[in-house]
């Protein structure tokens, strides 16, 4: 437990970009981004990357030993904040808690994470509470924009120079729109075992925001026939709007609680929700989940009623799943937590209660097998893999895949047609 308690804290090794296949892309602006945010660390020696896959392009930290102009003040931030800075991102106003009233445009300052939630948003003074160092970073408001009353701040507070964690302040922001997004490994590996295939009827039943809905259209060419749903107007818009930064072309979204996306009506189509029974090529089952392998995990409010509830949703979405997923076609199940009961005893369960599915390998297999202390069997336990620190002999696992986040993939097949009641 210690161990994975520790895993979940630290910051993953590397920032990976999802690399759109639509559209082309140039590696020498990636390139000239770094030599530029070397210039302002005052390095030549560049963080190396390299392409995992044609669609995933990795980024490794600054080389160690490299420094910054010293910080003429703190700034407090909370923990969500904290946590993304040191994955590379900037500071968000919304975000910083507290900023001495002597701080100009411009200072060199040093970010703090407020770890148990107590520092109150317009502080002035130190603040002495537990905090965790996130990094150094440029100053670009001031608290008269961050905290006078009838202020709603918006924008970057804080631009960030070097993360604690040394990973690279790189997004999508700085190349044409649509040619990279970030997005975890094993996400990405997600998508390659659902390998999306032109002409293929495709379901992505939790969509929102759109990234493995797009990831699922740009591996099919826009070729494919993908729908994804999600249960809110505000989710739904937000798959539209990735898909079209993306240039996808192929997917049509609905407002739907994908637990009622089926119908026994056999003779309708399948252009929106409801469907008829055994309509999918492939279903896409990311499911709602207590998220707690997202790393790093600084600040973790679940409380174990809310840790409860995530089974019994994903219950009725893989009841759902199966529903609509055609005979031979794949059903693919992933979280990104850590859990058993989400995980490996979802897979039971499902295995239990859904004859007509069997479980096959989540290939290609870069995650390591289930755990030994799950109830599945040793030979069930080589077809899902779990991304985390474990390096389990009966299926050793590349560092790489070892140092991103918590996930969790399932694969399955139909065997038998659903009969209708």
């Amino acid at each position: 437990m210690d161990v994975i308690h520790d895993w979940l804290t630290e910051t993953p090794t590397h920032t990976c970009l999802r690399v759109n296949i639509l559209k082309s892309f140039d590696i020498m602006n990636l390139e000239k981004t770094l030599v530029t945010l070397g210039e302002k660390l005052n390095t030549a020696h560049l963080p190396n990357f390299y392409f995992l896959k044609p669609d995933c392009l990795i980024l490794e930290r600054w080389p160690e030993g490299i420094t910054t102009e010293k910080a003429k003040c703190e700034v407090i931030v909370d923990g969500a904040c904290a946590a993304a800075v040191l994955r590379g991102s900037h500071v968000f106003a919304p975000g910083v808690l507290g900023l001495p009233p002597n701080c100009k445009l411009d200072d060199v300052v040093d970010i703090y994470g407020d770890i148990d939630g107590k520092c109150k948003r317009g502080l002035k003074i130190g603040f002495d509470g537990v905090k965790r160092f996130a990094g150094v970073g440029c100053l670009k408001k001031l608290r008269r924009d961050l905290f006078d009353e009838g202020i709603q701040p918006s924008g970057i507070a804080v631009q960030t120079l070097l993360p604690a964690s040394r990973l690279p302040v790189v997004n999508d922001t700085l190349f044409p729109t649509g040619q990279v997004l970030l997005q975890n490994l094993p996400s990405l590996v997600c998508g390659w075992v659902v390998n999306a295939q032109p002409n293929e009827y495709i379901l992505d039943m939790c969509a929102a925001p759109g990234n493995k809905t797009t990831h699922l259209a740009e591996m099919a060419l826009n070729k494919a026939y993908i729908t994804a749903l999600d249960k809110s107007e505000r989710r739904v818009n937000l798959i539209r709007e990735t898909c079209a930064k993306q240039g996808v072309t192929c997917v049509t979204a609905f407002v739907c609680d994908s637990r009622q996306c089926y119908s026994n009506n056999s003779n309708g189509g399948i252009t929106s929700p409801p469907f008829p029974l055994d309509s999918f090529d492939k279903v896409l089952l990311d499911a709602p989940c207590s998220g707690l392998g997202q790393r790093p995990q600084l600040v973790n409010k679940m409380s174990p009623k809310m840790l409860q509830s995530f089974k019994y949703v994903q219950r009725k979405l893989f009841e759902a799943a199966e529903k609509v997923l055609k005979v031979g076609g794949k059903l693919v199940y992933s979280t990104c937590t850590t859990t058993l009961e989400e995980n490996e005893d979802m897979v039971k369960w499902a295995l239990q209660n859904l004859p007509s599915l069997r479980l096959i390998p989540a290939e290609p297999l870069h995650g390591g097998p289930g755990l030994g202390s799950s109830s599945l069997t040793t030979e069930e336990r080589l077809m899902v893999q779990r991304f985390g620190p474990e390096n389990d002999p009966l299926r050793p696992t590349e560092d790489i895949y070892r140092n991103s986040i918590g996930f969790f993939i399932a694969a399955f097949t139909k065997v038998q047609q659903n009969t209708l009641i």
